[in-house]
């Protein structure tokens, strides 16, 4: 068991008898009878065995013992027990089969036997991983032929191993070249079934040299169901985009009607109540019923110019922006509101200066949106933290509330149109922020964090 797989994490011996019962070098017999040995004996041996076979010196100090206690023991013997009229040739042959008889039992006991049992163990152990491995597991030699395979394998290719064993690898991967791959490398081929049916792998190839010439474990994973996953990731990747892009062009269409039917009648209507509100007011009609009106005439400009922005976006105008200089200004904007809900603002900024190529009206307005949607998640008041970093490649500015988080049920369409959780809202607003991050070939993500929400916007970073 001397030869193991290099570079391997399964530390595989290269021989492995899994598919055809080979005799280990170790299976010569002995008597049972005389060299029969407990366990507990082979158990304390083999553990005693183990520390000494860490360097070969230690082991052949053992042997030298063990021998050198055998002949004095057969020196101190042989004048008791043999004649004292011997020849000097017959007593030194009786002292030569004397040693042999005595030590070589003795050899056994204390290291031939645990060192067979050691290798026994180690074998089955070996067999054991690489049997129950959940990869296929493939042992040729130098000239393609098949030495061995395991379970996975033989379930994967549909092959019984006298089909296998002996044959050249090619009939299951017919484009296989003995190039070994590097730690973590894989390598894609086609296999080939029992049938005949083809299907994609990951192939992993190691040299294992023998002594006398160079052998290979491959290890084999299907990959039929990966790149079945992978497939339908994309396809509803792009099912998603053609959603996406066809609520666009609705949008654009809805919007253009909404822009003459809606809009220019509403402003006329909220100048005609402007201009004559004072004359109404002597009417008798109720200041508070005219401010109501105007209010919900805003409100309605409000909607149909985010349709409006939605379905036709304007084109950025990019330049070089100081993005500290954008918070400040965005901070100052809602600065107000946040007083009167009882919303603490709370603004972290890197100290090293973070420059972005941005339109900043259009960051700034994705920045007012992600803002006032967490003043609308905390009607109760609370602190709001708004967070400036950057890393190797991006600026990131995370807005963390203390509300109430977004809804399970919207949270996979969080930047759907028309999406929401709030009751006088159009579901819009997150989708134009998400529209201007990607104009600037960036991110915007929402989740949920253990005491409100986060959002999380990422900018190109650049180097002033």
């Amino acid at each position: 068991m001397k030869s193991f797989m290099k570079n391997n994490k399964l530390n595989l011996p290269w021989h492995l008898s899994m598919d055809y019962n080979e005799k280990s070098p170790f299976d010569f017999p002995m008597p049972s009878s005389v060299f029969s040995l407990s366990p507990l004996y082979m158990s304390t041996t083999t553990a005693a065995l183990q520390k000494i076979l860490k360097t070969p010196s230690r082991l052949i100090a053992l042997v030298l013992v063990v021998v050198f206690l055998a002949e004095a023991f057969i020196m101190l013997a042989l004048p008791v027990l043999l004649p004292e009229n011997l020849s000097s040739q017959t007593y030194a042959l009786v002292d030569a089969i004397s040693l042999t008889v005595l030590s070589a039992p003795a050899l056994w006991l204390i290291i031939i036997g645990p060192l067979r049992q050691i290798a026994i163990d180690e074998q089955a152990r070996t067999e054991t991983v690489v049997n129950f491995a959940g990869d296929g597991i493939i042992t040729i030699d130098s000239q393609g032929v098949i030495l061995s395979i395991n379970r996975a394998g033989r379930q994967l290719f549909q092959f019984q191993p006298h089909q296998l064993i002996g044959h050249s690898v090619t009939e299951l991967l017919p484009a296989f070249v003995f190039q070994p791959t590097s730690a973590n490398e894989t390598r894609q081929l086609e296999g080939v079934r029992c049938d005949q049916t083809r299907f994609p792998i990951a192939l992993s190839l190691a040299e294992i040299p023998p002594d006398h010439q160079p052998n290979f474990v491959a290890i084999v994973r299907d990959l039929t169901e990966a790149q079945r996953l992978e497939k339908e990731r994309t396809n509803a990747a792009r099912e998603r985009e053609a959603m996406r892009s066809q609520q666009m062009k609705t949008l654009a269409e809805i919007a253009t009607g909404v822009a003459h039917e809606i809009r220019n009648p509403l402003t006329s209507i909220k100048m005609l109540i402007q201009a004559d509100r004072q004359r109404l007011e002597k009417q008798g009609m109720p200041s508070e019923d005219l401010e109501l009106v105007e209010h919900e005439i805003r409100r309605m400009e409000r909607s149909v110019s985010s349709l409006l922005e939605y379905a036709r976006p304007s084109r950025p105008e990019r330049k070089t922006i100081f993005l500290q200089d954008v918070l400040d200004r965005t901070r100052a904007l809602v600065e107000g509101r946040a007083r009167s809900e009882r919303i603490q603002l709370q603004l972290v900024m890197s100290e090293i200066p973070v420059y972005v190529v941005a339109d900043p009206e259009q960051i700034q307005q994705l920045l007012l949106n992600l803002i006032l949607n967490a003043f609308d998640a905390m009607p109760d008041g609370g602190p709001l933290r708004i967070e400036l970093s950057q890393d190797e490649t991006d600026a990131i500015v995370k807005v963390i509330d203390e509300g109430t988080g977004i809804a399970p049920d919207i949270l996979d369409r969080l930047f759907t149109p028309f999406v929401t959780n709030k009751k006088s809202g159009i579901g819009l607003g997150l989708g134009i922020s998400r529209r201007i991050a990607e104009d600037h070939s960036g991110t915007l993500t929402g989740y949920n964090i253990e005491n409100g929400a986060c959002f999380e916007l990422h900018l190109p970073l650049i180097v002033v």
